[in-house]
């Protein structure tokens, strides 16, 4: 059968019967399939239905009535696949050869070592070589497609080959003009024959030969390919191109003519026709007429909701009838790179990959089966055959399946299609895709959950719990929220119910659901969750933390991002010549006092912490190692912050609702300013020093206030905006409020709190007074406590993961100006900086690791 029709040849067929002395009936259809559109689906008129042609629509065995159209072309998805590969590709080739040259270097100089073996070669007019292999690649490819009348591909073959060597001579022009010596000559061969930076050769043959079609629809393609690749060899292997820019070239060919073919289209490799016909020989069926049903959609009821499968109605000798579901290797792309989408996102379940249309095809029939022996009605499959890129699964007509229609679904209804999927759950087998279009009625009227063809069995817990709140989530939208808990507490018990409330995330809802006109993004997710959680108590419902499904979570990218900013932090911030200067020349004895010193703030913070947690709540260690770990936050956000959100997890993981969680967080953070001011005030005048007017001016202070006073007047005089605040954050105002004030109304905690803040002022001020000392420079320690606070609580103000820069400044300039040498106050500065912030980013690391084993982050 051709895949690839003439112009000249076009004509239409509705039914043909086969012909054994002539070309067969299938072979018409689909020199008839001229109309199709590049997708591959037919017209709505171009497929008859069955109840249409009546029974003297009937054929033979010998010639049997066919009614179907192959498609003149269609995209396959897989195209799009390569393409992002070969750009993968040829990114990580240029990355390699600008940042690894050793690499690069090597691999050239061992071709050069080889190239001496062959150096007779040298002397081939390499030139006219390329020239050669060019035109037989060319006209080759052009010859047989022209040859069968395949003038659509024959064009965009030849667009592709012009592209590719315009874009290989942009992309050197590019290169060229950014003026990157160290990419220019990574990519470019000092023998270079092209002519170009880029060798445009093998841009524009990759891109003709890929846009040609698959290598194996033609032997131009595939020896084309054998021949550019020897020439690419040789040509690298004497250094007349080199390997960058050889492979850089192709990559970008590759990906040109994947994009031109995806748009065009491709031949179709898929059965159809004559071809399904004579595949049903291979289990025992001889067809006497092959009708294709109309398309309704990427997915039809009647094989159970297959995605991108043709159907058709076959009727037999033997008097029976069949539904043929067909399913082409060049349509599994999507179905596939789905389940790898959510075997890359999805954590802590069980996933499965089909990765042919064969596999798929099996494996619906295997769950098919495995239902059915469970006593579930579902269709009833009979075999499993195949031709040329196709899987064909061939269901009896024992048992039929149809849309729901909710208009008419009892709660009566809903209760039987969970208790069906409760059924199923407890034998291992989830469905993995429940949305509202996966519930169908039986020939006995029962409602029941279809499309199970990338479900599996032996499942886990957590598939089971995602199963059901697919569910949920699908019946929200088609019967409301209360109906649904009704049914779903009658089918599977309040505490079954209640144990879902983990799993409800965005994550495993499924795209038809959330495409659903009743289903809301924002709300329904926690409207779910708020049902669930009210079946069991507000106390436990609060312990009840949501389970880790997806790889990429809000935490885990936050937790990554962190990483990523500390190292970058650490590398270019950190300078290490003054810094080991710094260390080696301290007095080790005193070096050891400021860090020892520093780590008691650190239990100062778990003080202050401690007091305004109940007491059964209290884990002083724990709480310590909480801000053992605030010490890697403090690289990666701005001083306060990360300290601020390590005690927050570790409230919230303590057992704290979020509202308590931020009322003791505030109190700790208020206390903590309060007191750092008593302590600034109170030392100043205790020292006898106007530093603190120097330093902040009054004028300032009075503008921030100022500022801040104008924003809120503004907020309040705008009718709408004072409708919103009023309504959403004033509750929680009023909830925090009067937590804090409770809290803070507790003077035992308050004092013991307040201590807590004192020593950690204390200490950090002590510790580089200690600093110092370690260069032989004797200081006031008061003095030294309160130049060190003021100067720490302004440099911390720098919007930099941990005040770096700003805090160096500061202590630096408010020591100088005290009349510590230059060369001590910056000694100084770096060796406190070393011994208080940096070398606590392993110790934080490991803190983190130990409090995430034990849950308290």
């Amino acid at each position: 059968m051709r895949s690839d029709t003439g112009d000249t040849d076009r004509r239409e067929a509705t039914g043909t019967r086969a012909d054994s002395g002539s070309i067969t009936s299938a072979s018409a259809i689909n020199d008839a399939a001229a109309g199709m559109n590049p997708s591959g689906n037919s017209p709505e008129d171009d497929a008859a239905s069955t109840e249409d042609l009546g029974t003297e629509g009937l054929g033979t065995v010998d010639a049997p009535l066919i009614y179907d159209h192959a498609p003149h072309r269609i995209r396959d998805k897989a195209d799009l696949l390569r393409l992002v590969g070969a750009a993968i590709l040829g990114v990580l080739v240029t990355l390699i050869t600008v940042y690894l040259t050793g690499l690069t270097t090597g691999m050239q100089s061992d071709m050069e070592r080889y190239a001496q073996s062959i150096s007779w070669l040298i002397t081939m007019p390499f030139s006219f070589l390329s020239q050669l292999c060019t035109v037989i690649i060319i006209g080759w490819g052009v010859i047989q497609t022209l040859a069968g009348r395949e003038w659509t591909q024959c064009l965009s073959a030849a667009v592709a080959l012009i592209l590719g060597y315009l874009l290989a001579n942009a992309a050197s022009w590019a290169i060229t003009a950014s003026g990157n010596t160290q990419l220019i000559s990574a990519v470019i061969s000092p023998s270079n024959v092209s002519g170009t930076l880029l060798p445009d050769l093998y841009a524009g043959i990759a891109a003709f030969l890929t846009a040609n079609g698959p290598r194996r629809l033609r032997s131009s393609v595939h020896w084309g390919w054998v021949i550019i690749a020897a020439l690419a060899t040789i040509l690298v292997i004497l250094d007349f191109e080199s390997i960058a820019g050889t492979a850089v070239s192709l990559c970008m060919g590759r990906m040109l003519g994947l994009a031109v073919r995806y748009i065009v289209g491709s031949p179709s490799f898929g059965a159809w026709g004559k071809h399904i016909t004579d595949a049903m020989g291979a289990i025992g069926l001889k067809p006497v007429r092959l009708v294709r049903r109309r398309s309704t959609g990427s997915r039809n009821m009647a094989d159970g909701l297959v995605p991108d499968s043709r159907i058709y109605d076959m009727h037999c000798s033997d008097g029976k009838d069949y539904v043929v579901s067909v399913c082409d290797e060049q349509r599994h792309t999507s179905g596939y790179l789905r389940q790898l989408w959510q075997m890359i996102t999805l954590t802590g379940i069980s996933h499965r990959t089909d990765r042919s249309a064969r596999g798929a095809v099996r494996h619906h029939r295997t769950m098919l089966m495995s239902l059915r022996h469970m006593g579930l009605e579902q269709l009833d499959p009979y075999e499993v055959t195949y031709s040329r890129e196709s899987a064909i699964l061939v269901l009896t007509t024992t048992e039929e399946l149809t849309a729901c229609d909710w208009e008419s679904v009892t709660d009566s209804d809903v209760a039987d299609a969970m208790t069906y999927l409760r059924r199923a759950n407890d034998r291992g087998y989830t469905n993995r895709l429940i949305h509202p279009g996966s519930f169908a009625r039986t020939r006995a009227g029962n409602l029941i959950v279809t499309g199970w063809d990338i479900g599996d069995d032996g499942s886990n817990a957590a598939n089971i719990a995602i199963d059901r709140v697919q569910m949920l989530a699908a019946l929200m939208c088609t019967i409301g929220i209360d109906r649904t808990i009704t049914c779903g507490i009658r089918a599977w018990g309040r505490s079954a119910m209640a144990a879902l409330q983990p799993y409800v995330q965005s994550a495993v809802i499924p795209m038809e659901t959330m495409r659903h006109p009743q289903w809301d993004r924002r709300h329904s997710i926690k409207t779910l969750r708020t049902r669930l959680s009210s079946l069991v108590d507000e106390d436990e419902s609060e312990q009840t933390a949501p389970v880790t499904v997806t790889r990429f979570s809000l935490r885990s990218i936050l937790s990554m991002t962190l990483l990523i900013i500390a190292v970058v932090a650490v590398f270019t911030q950190l300078n290490m010549e003054d810094m080991i200067s710094a260390v080696k020349s301290a007095n080790p004895g005193m070096a050891i006092v400021c860090f020892l010193v520093g780590c008691l703030a650190w239990v100062g913070m778990s003080i202050t912490l401690t007091a305004f947690m109940d007491r059964s709540k209290r884990n002083f260690f724990a709480a310590f190692m909480a801000q053992v770990t605030t010490g890697f936050t403090a690289v990666s956000m701005p001083a306060g912050v990360g300290p601020a959100f390590v005690n927050l997890q570790f409230l919230r993981k303590s057992g704290y609702r979020n509202s308590a969680a931020t009322a003791i967080m505030s109190a700790v953070v208020a206390v903590q300013v309060v007191m750092t001011v008593l302590l600034i005030v109170f030392v100043g005048l205790f020292t006898g020093r106007n530093t603190l007017s120097s330093v902040i001016p009054t004028g300032t202070v009075a503008i921030v206030i100022g500022i801040a006073v104008l924003v809120v007047s503004l907020c309040m005089l705008i009718p709408p905006l004072r409708s919103l605040l009023s309504r959403k954050l004033m509750p929680l105002l009023r909830q925090y409020t009067h937590q804090l004030i409770a809290l803070l109304s507790q003077p035992l905690n308050l004092a013991i709190a307040a201590f807590g803040a004192v020593l950690q002022s204390v200490a950090l001020g002590v510790s580089f007074w200690a600093a110092l000392l370690a260069f032989g420079y004797r200081t006031n320690v008061i003095e030294t406590t309160f130049l060190y606070l003021l100067s720490n609580t302004i440099g911390s103000a720098v919007p930099t993961p941990g005040g770096l820069g700003g805090v160096e400044a500061m202590l630096f300039a408010a020591f100088t100006s005290t009349g510590v040498p230059g060369a001590i106050a910056m000694s100084a500065t770096m060796l406190y900086r070393v011994l208080t912030y940096w070398i606590r980013i392993p110790l934080g690391a490991l803190s983190m690791k130990w409090l995430e084993k034990h849950n308290l982050i």
